[in-house]
């Protein structure tokens, strides 16, 4: 029996809200540096760009009507860059690699809820501590988390996460569609100032995807930033594999090529 809610056309339970949850993770390791060097901070040195991967070209969802997260799917290709460690999720059946610089970062860990309740933000730490050990909260993954350092002057750093949600029997048009009203909801709740591509149709890794993108202002929520999110999910096994990265807007270029090579190693498992 799947122990894990099902996105299907009778019942759409809260799909967890990736730019929310991502927020959080800023606000907690972004306050934790406020506090202690919000002084004479240095500004945050960009990271270098990788050499990036080729990218198959995005067609409208509406091409891949008949295409859905079919149980028998085409075998997934990935490349692993030199210095990125693969990072493997058993519970939730993928993988994916990540340059040596990014960390994990344990949501359900104590460190985090004493971090939490040292900066003031336990009261905001506890819904998602509740959503974590509810059934729609068993579908989140890995959070993986760099630029710590940034963080600490004030800045933002980038994160990364997957979630997996059961989808049997439903065509690529109508996961994309559930995907597109979840990314509006998230920015809406964030900030009305934000810029959200549609969802389109491609091939990611050798396996039928869908992919978008959203630019976000932050001031609404109390951070004087703009971040970007990139938001990639796979159709396989009857499921979708959804992975949200989230950087500062001002390092989208500097951070693209990157954020291209960690989605090449996005796979099923």
């Amino acid at each position: 029996m799947n122990r894990f809610p099902t996105l299907s056309r009778q019942r759409r339970p809260r799909l967890v809200g990736q730019l929310l949850l991502l927020l959080i993770v800023l606000m907690l390791v972004s306050a934790c540096g406020m506090r202690r060097f919000q002084r004479n901070a240095p500004p945050p040195t960009p990271t270098p760009p990788a050499t990036p991967l080729p990218t198959a070209t995005p067609t409208p969802a509406s091409a891949s009507a008949t295409a859905g997260a079919a149980a028998v799917n085409p075998t997934p290709q990935v490349t692993i860059p030199e210095d990125f460690t693969v990072v493997t999720d058993e519970r939730l059946g993928y993988s994916f690699a990540v340059p040596d610089s990014w960390t994990e970062l344990d949501l359900r860990s104590t460190q985090i809820q004493r971090l939490a309740g040292f900066i003031g933000l336990g009261e905001q730490l506890a819904p998602l501590n509740t959503f974590l050990e509810s059934p729609e909260g068993q579908v989140v993954g890995k959070i993986y988390i760099t630029d710590i350092t940034s963080a600490m002057f004030g800045g933002l750093p980038s994160l990364l996460n997957v979630s997996v949600f059961p989808a049997p029997d439903l065509t690529a048009e109508e996961v994309a569609a559930y995907v597109q009203a979840q990314i509006d909801a998230n920015v809406t709740a964030l900030s009305g100032n934000a810029t959200v591509s549609p969802v389109t149709a491609t091939t990611i890794n050798n396996l039928p995807a869908l992919a978008s993108d959203a630019t976000v202002d932050l001031t609404a929520v109390g951070m004087d930033a703009q971040a970007y999110a990139r938001v990639v999910a796979l159709l396989a096994n009857d499921q979708v594999y959804l992975l949200t990265t989230l950087v500062p807007a001002a390092q989208r270029e500097d951070k693209a090529a990157q954020i291209e090579q960690i989605i090449g190693t996005f796979r099923p498992e």
